[in-house]
């Protein structure tokens, strides 16, 4: 602006001080209006959801679980002659999640209409995950380029150093559900959940606000290797680019078995292992070998563009010939769960009888844990070197062992919320014991004649 027009601009205002008198009040009446009523409509809305979540208390005590959807809860209500509306008082519906047998959450989108990020004020939510008591794990950068088991003790609950987030994937085994949950322990409210409902494992990425994850075997989206940017709620499924690189010969509903490895900060890396179904068993020995790792440069335009490559080596290694103790990638385990501690003190040496004693304790006394379906592997891969040590021997146990054996793999082989690679894991294992054949594979310290 001019000075020659400033001094006319205060010219007017000196000569017409009452042109402007007007308007202030009324501005600061339709502002405190506004905020009065922004105000009432998020108090309206925490009413709403305590009053559901209300109904929801009363429908598991009369049902023994927790409802499926709001349509339910709703129902009934009307059986006693009560309304509940489905919608919070911004107009938008409401969300809830059966997130486990015992938790949910019900939560409001709020004035934007739109999911949680960082650094946006907290939608009106209502979780009894609240009610846990904090615990989590965390990770360890891995600069190696070699294929590594998923750490199962991540699903359980693992914080981002770098936004102090929490991230765990939650299990509803009744309805077949896996879910990606992110969470604050700082905000009891702050909560987003991954668009998918058969999440198998996730990473964090070294900002804390970017997670890379995998789901498969969905019955309403697509299979893929995810990568969630929480910023901007983004997610991007890099799979397609994938096949595109390295199967474009494979027909477009070809099946693959995926899981991840680790993340390396310094460079920035993600590793995963990924190879195309050839049917439904899937043999370890081959699959975490060094031609089904990748490795994936984190970088900005992630989300569009991916740039992943195949580790060069001409070695016949894989992750069995590298160290498998439960407590590789972590940085940190002070904070852990005790289920997580559980885990993390469970060993692949020593005597038979002590090893299987201790998955089989694990595996039975934490059914509903995500954790559950690995600690099940484990145990028929247990059994398995036992029942190879024990033919060796030409022990009469061998026999009982192995179909021990059968019987573990039959468990997760039949559990619906295992990974699919864990599952078809399961099978190879099986279809080997079932000859009496161990399978050629050693994760313990017995001796084996390979």
């Amino acid at each position: 602006m001019y000075p020659h027009t400033i001094i006319h601009y205060l010219g007017i205002m000196q000569k017409a001080p009452f042109s402007f008198s007007w308007f202030i009040p009324i501005f600061w009446t339709t502002l405190s209006l506004s905020a009065s009523h922004g105000i009432f409509q998020w108090n309206q809305t925490r009413a709403t959801l305590t009053h559901f979540q209300n109904w929801i208390e009363i429908f598991r005590n009369d049902y023994h679980r927790l409802p499926y959807q709001l349509a339910e809860v709703r129902a009934l209500a009307r059986s006693h002659d009560k309304h509940i509306t489905p919608y919070d008082n911004f107009g938008m519906r409401l969300q809830y999640l059966p997130l486990t047998e015992k938790d949910y959450l019900v939560k409001s989108f709020g004035r934007d209409e739109q999911e949680n990020r960082p650094q946006t004020k907290v939608d009106p939510t209502i979780s009894t995950v609240a009610k846990r008591a904090e615990a989590f794990i965390q990770p360890e950068g891995l600069r190696q380029s070699i294929p590594q088991f998923y750490q199962a003790a991540f699903l359980e609950g693992t914080l981002s150093p770098a936004s102090g987030l929490i991230a765990s994937v939650e299990v509803q085994p009744q309805f077949h559900l896996r879910q990606l949950l992110v969470r604050s322990p700082r905000n009891t409210e702050f909560y987003m959940v991954a668009f998918h409902d058969m999440v198998e494992e996730f990473l964090w990425l070294p900002s804390g606000t970017e997670l890379i994850y995998t789901a498969f075997g969905s019955r309403r989206y697509e299979d893929g290797i995810f990568y969630w940017n929480l910023k901007d709620n983004s997610i991007h499924n890099i799979l397609p680019e994938l096949r595109q690189q390295f199967w474009a010969d494979l027909p477009e509903d070809w099946l693959f078995y995926g899981t991840l490895s680790h993340v390396s900060h310094d460079p920035g890396l993600i590793y995963l292992i990924l190879a195309p179904a050839e049917s439904e068993e899937l043999n370890p020995q081959t699959f975490y070998s060094f031609a089904n790792l990748f490795a994936i440069p984190i970088h900005e335009s992630l989300g569009s563009k991916v740039e992943a490559q195949r580790i060069p080596t001409d070695l016949a290694y894989t992750a069995f010939d590298y160290d498998l103790t439960q407590d590789r990638l972590l940085k940190t385990a002070e904070m852990a769960s005790p289920v997580q501690q559980e885990w993390l003190a469970l060993s692949l040496e020593g005597d038979a009888e002590e090893l299987i004693s201790s998955w089989q304790d694990f595996s039975s006394n934490h059914a509903s844990s995500p954790m559950c379906v690995y600690g099940l592997w484990w145990l028929s891969s247990v059994y398995n070197d036992a029942f190879r040590h024990l033919s060796t021997q030409g022990s009469a146990q061998a026999q009982v062992i192995r179909g021990f054996g059968i019987e573990m793999t039959d468990a997760l082989i039949g559990m619906p919320s295992a990974p699919r690679y864990l599952r078809a894991m399961g099978r190879f294992l099986k279809k080997h014991l079932l000859l009496s054949k161990a399978a050629d594979y050693n994760v313990t310290s017995l001796p084996t004649s390979r």
